[in-house]
C-alpha cells in the first residue's frame, strides 16, 4: 500500500511530526510505502529519508499516486486532495484548540481519527458522522524508548520540554525552591534534541503534556502534566486511565501553572507510583496497537472505496479553498494566521495597515538619517586629522543606529508575512 501523508512540517520532532515519524516507521517495518508532503523541511526530514521515506515539500515531487491520503493539518492536507482527486482520504485531528488541525467535511475524506476525547468532540462539534470518527490514542516506540533505572527517594533533576514561555519562570522558582535541578529544552528554548529517548533516562520529574508526557511515563520518570495554557499536576496511578484517554492535553490544564501548585506536584512526588505508572503506559501505549488500528482504518477505507462523484469532490476542495485561502472576508484562513505568525486578536486588519505603515516610515527615516551622517562624515574627513574625535562619535552613533534599523527591519520581515508587505509597498507606491 502507497500512503501519502501530509503534515505542516517535518523538522523538529514537534508533537505531529514525532506522531508521523512513528507512523511512517511502522507503516513501512510492516512492509508499506510512506511519502511525506510538508511545508517545511529540516534535519528530521534528512533522518527521515535516510530511512526510506519519500519526505518533500513540492506536491509535483509526489510521483507515484498513492492508495490512500492521510491528512494531517488543513493546508498540505488541501494540497494533497486537490493533486489526487480521485484518491479516498483519511483526516487526523491532533488538537481540539488550533483551526488548522479542526476538520472539514470534505467528500473525498472517507473516516476521521481523533487522538483523544476532546478532539473526538472537537469532530463531532464540526459536522464529522460519528460512525466515521475513530478515536486512537497517542503511542510511544518502546524500542527507542526504553525505561530507565528506578527512581531515587527524591527527585535531583529535572527537565522542562516546552513550546510556549508564559510558565517557565514559575517551573524554575518551583525547582529552585524544591531543590530540584531543572534543564530545559523545546521551541520556547531555542534548544533541541535529536535523542530525547536518551536524554530522558537521566531525569527524574519532568515538566510536559500530552505526547511529551506520554514518552516521559513510558521512561519511567514522574510526570508533571503542564504548559503556558495550564496546569494538570502530578500523574499517578489515580489519574493514569482518565488522563490518558485525554491524551495528558489541555482538556486537564483546569488551573494555573504557579510556582505554589507546581512544588506541591514535586512534593508528592512518590519513585514507587511513578514505577507502576510507567508500566501502565508501556502495556497500554505501544506502537504496534497505534500501527494496527491505522491499518485497520486504512483497509476500511479502501474496501469502501470512494463513493463521491469527481462534481463531489471538486466543490468539496473548492470549499475548503473558500475557507483557508486569504480573502477579504474573516473566515477560518484569518484564524489560521493568527495561530502561525502571532497576530493578537484584539489587531485588526486596519489597525494592522496602520502600523506597518508607522514602521516603515520609522525605517524610512532612519535610512535618511544614516544618509546624511555619512555625508557629513565625508566631509569631515576632509577637513583633516583635527576632525578624529567627532568622526569616533559619529562612527560611534551610526553603528548604533545601524544596529537599530537592522534589528527593526529584522523584526519587521520576521513577524509581518510576505502578503502583508507586499500589500503595504503598494499602499505606499499609491501615496
Amino acid at each position: 500500500m502507497r500512503v501519502l501523508i501530509t503534515n505542516l512540517s517535518v523538522a523538529q520532532n514537534s508533537g505531529t511530526e514525532s506522531v508521523v515519524e512513528l507512523l511512517a516507521d511502522g507503516l513501512r517495518a510492516a512492509g508499506h510505502q510512506t511519502m511525506l508532503l510538508t511545508t517545511n523541511l529540516g534535519d528530521m526530514a534528512d533522518r527521515m529519508r535516510r530511512r526510506g521515506h519519500h519526505v518533500v515539500d513540492r506536491v509535483a515531487e509526489i510521483v507515484d499516486k498513492p492508495d490512500i491520503i492521510h491528512g494531517q493539518h488543513l493546508t498540505p492536507c488541501l494540497t494533497a486532495l486537490a493533486r489526487f482527486p480521485d484518491v479516498p482520504a483519511v483526516f487526523s485531528c491532533h488538537s481540539s484548540f488550533f483551526e488548522i488541525e479542526a476538520p472539514i467535511p470534505h467528500p473525498q475524506i472517507c473516516h476521521w481519527i481523533a487522538v483523544d476525547e476532546a478532539c473526538r468532540a472537537k469532530c463531532l462539534s464540526r459536522g464529522i458522522p460519528e460512525d466515521k470518527l475513530d478515536l486512537i490514542y497517542n503511542a510511544v516506540d518502546l524500542e527507542r524508548f526504553r525505561p530507565r533505572p528506578p527512581l531515587p527517594a527524591s527527585p535531583k533533576r529535572g527537565l522542562l520540554l516546552t513550546k510556549n514561555f508564559d510558565h517557565q519562570q514559575a517551573v524554575r522558582v518551583a525547582c529552585a525552591r524544591t531543590g530540584v535541578q531543572l534543564d530545559e529544552l523545546g521551541p520556547a528554548t531555542n534548544r533541541y534534541s535529536n535523542q530525547i529517548e536518551k536524554d530522558l533516562l537521566a531525569y527524574d520529574v519532568v515538566f510536559a503534556t500530552a505526547r511529551m508526557a506520554i514518552e516521559a511515563a513510558a521512561v519511567g520518570c514522574s510526570v508533571v502534566v503542564c504548559d503556558a495554557r495550564g496546569f494538570a499536576g502530578m500523574l499517578d496511578t489515580g489519574n493514569m486511565e482518565r488522563w490518558r484517554r485525554a491524551n495528558l492535553g489541555v482538556s486537564l490544564l483546569d488551573r494555573p501553572t504557579t510556582a505554589e501548585n507546581l512544588m506541591a506536584a514535586i512534593c508528592s512526588y512518590n519513585a514507587d507510583d511513578a514505577a507502576t505508572v510507567s508500566a501502565y503506559f508501556r502495556d497500554m501505549a505501544g506502537s504496534p496497537h497505534f500501527i494496527d488500528e491505522h491499518l485497520r482504518v486504512y483497509d476500511q477505507v479502501l474496501h469502501a472505496g470512494l463513493r463521491a462523484t469527481s462534481e463531489e469532490v471538486a466543490l468539496g476542495t473548492a470549499s475548503w479553498i473558500e475557507e483557508i485561502a486569504v480573502s477579504i472576508p474573516h473566515r477560518k484562513w484569518l484564524r489560521i494566521v493568527k495561530e502561525m505568525h502571532g497576530w493578537p486578536d484584539a489587531i485588526d486588519q486596519l489597525t494592522m495597515r496602520e502600523l506597518l505603515r508607522a514602521n516603515t516610515k520609522t525605517l524610512e527615516g532612519n535610512s535618511a538619517l544614516l544618509t546624511a551622517l555619512s555625508q557629513s562624515t565625508a566631509d569631515l574627513i576632509q577637513g583633516g586629522p583635527g576632525n578624529h574625535a567627532i568622526l569616533r562619535q559619529i562612527d560611534d552613533r551610526v553603528f548604533r543606529l545601524s544596529r537599530f534599523v537592522d534589528e527593526v527591519s529584522g523584526l519587521y520581515n520576521g513577524m509581518v508575512p510576505l502578503f502583508i508587505r507586499k500589500m503595504l509597498l503598494r499602499i505606499r507606491m499609491r501615496g
